[in-house]
């Protein structure tokens, strides 16, 4: 609800809202938060979206394109009907961008628990320090597990974006039943069986 009131009061005072929106480093994340990015952007909001170096590399060249000249909003912005501001911003997840995060997964996790959210709170205090109008919101992954401390600490709202299919969110609250239920053995492998009653 505190959110609403300050969302109101800044509109109120004729300042737009503005988002800063943080996937979490994954394309299957990525994908709907520039999707979500481009409809706050349509409706007057300013957004500020972060992506981390490596994935930003992976999809320029992904593209064919150079990645120091690649913005993901480029093309939004030339053929909206409107003016969209929509800044795009890139922090490294604290590893080397030609690091292969598939066969190090557990530096890529370690690197996005303790790293990622460090190199955003330092563009977070930026904005939030010089930009106009400054941070209404952090729009951030649900997978993130700092955003909301990081957010009481800058004073800032937070909202967290849930990036997979509605079904997904069903499973993992309801693994507990699926569980007790043998639905999904205790190692987390198909059964087959439902135990009995």
């Amino acid at each position: 609800m505190m959110a609403q009131e300050e969302a109101s009061a800044s509109a109120s005072r004729g300042g737009k809202l503005h988002a800063v929106v943080v996937p979490f480093p994954l394309q299957g994340h990525v994908i709907p938060a520039v999707h979500l990015a481009l409809q706050l952007a349509a409706r007057g909001f300013v957004v500020t979206f972060v992506n981390t170096e490596a994935v930003h590399d992976r999809t320029a060249r992904a593209l064919g394109v150079d990645p120091a000249g690649y913005d993901v909003f480029a093309g939004a912005r030339a053929s909206a009907s409107s003016e969209m501001d929509v800044r795009y911003e890139l922090v490294s997840d604290g590893l080397p961008v030609a690091f292969d995060r598939t066969l190090h997964a557990d530096d890529f996790m370690s690197a996005i628990l303790y790293a990622l959210p460090v190199h955003v709170e330092e563009l977070l205090c930026r904005v939030v320090a010089t930009d106009d109008p400054a941070v209404t919101w952090l729009v951030a992954d649900t997978f993130f597990l700092w955003p909301a401390t990081l957010a009481r600490k800058l004073g800032v709202a937070y909202v967290s974006l849930w990036t997979e299919p509605a079904l997904v969110l069903n499973l993992y609250y309801h693994v507990d039943l699926l569980t007790k239920n043998g639905h999904v053995g205790s190692n987390g492998e198909q059964t087959g069986q439902p135990s009995p009653p």
